[in-house]
């Protein structure tokens, strides 16, 4: 057999071994052929694999396999899991995409990690990653990726713009998500209760009074704190509009879509 042969069929083995079927990192799975042929040599014959187009490199030391059809079926959060195993978070868009809560497809993926970790792309797809506490990395789906919880990436979506999400994008997510789910104002509140922040607990009282009335909205209120000094309903934008005296908010973005649902 072939070395690049055997190459890949001992990365095959230890990525399903590893419980990452079609992912490899090279350096963990080949040990053994570093042993026999040297480090150098291994990493040759990976390069070779991949300029054949028999394996596809997406950054340093991880590479994706094809399946038994040839093809290669791997998805950037399969990526993410492996890139960072432990606590991390996927959030804004790509969440509330994953619950089906928007119909906009977005091309990155925001992910909440306690160290730095070096972002990448893949097959058009760009994975940002925000270093951020580990206390505040929260709120995930219990089975597959790491996904936010719709009540979680909406807190995200409304707190800052670095999330990746329009106000009508996030307005249009809480509304399908109360639709949806009779309890979720409820997980809402919860949810913006743990975030421990005044800002993104005003933008969310706000957006909930318009949408579903001042009682929808009492849960939020003990969240505003004592300030007086006002927050913009979009984040990052000009403080400047309207001023909701209820909610502290200067009105920098249009809701004027936003009725009341009963």
């Amino acid at each position: 057999m072939a070395l690049e042969d055997q190459i890949l069929v001992d990365l095959h083995r230890a990525a399903a071994l590893a419980s990452r079927p079609g992912i490899a990192v090279p350096s963990r799975d080949l040990e053994a052929t570093s042993r026999e042929i040297g480090r150098q040599g291994t990493k040759d014959a990976v390069s070779r694999l991949v300029r054949a187009g028999r394996v596809q490199s997406v950054r340093r030391d991880l590479v994706i396999l094809p399946d038994a059809t040839g093809r290669m079926t791997v998805g950037l959060p399969e990526l993410i899991k492996v890139v960072v195993p432990s606590h991390h978070l996927i959030t804004g868009g790509r969440a509330l995409e994953e619950h089906r809560l928007t119909n906009q497809h977005f091309f990155s993926i925001v992910v909440l990690v306690p160290n730095p970790v070096s972002g990448f792309i893949y097959r058009g797809q760009k994975a940002v990653f925000l270093t951020t506490p580990e206390e505040r990395i929260w709120g995930w789906q219990e089975d597959g990726p790491h996904f936010a919880v719709p009540e979680r990436a909406i807190v995200d979506a409304v707190s800052h713009p670095r999330y990746g999400v329009s106000l009508p994008m996030a307005t249009e997510a809480l509304t399908s998500a109360s639709l949806r789910d009779p309890d979720f104002l409820e997980r809402l509140a919860s949810a913006a209760r743990r975030y421990g922040s005044t800002a993104t607990a005003r933008r969310l009282g706000l957006l909930v009074t318009r949408l579903f009335g001042r009682d929808a909205a009492e849960p939020f209120h003990e969240l505003i704190g004592e300030s007086r000094t006002p927050v913009p309903l979009r984040p990052g934008g000009q403080s400047k509009g309207e001023f909701d005296h209820e909610w502290r908010v200067i009105l920098n973005a249009s809701v004027s879509s936003a009725e009341v649902i009963v």
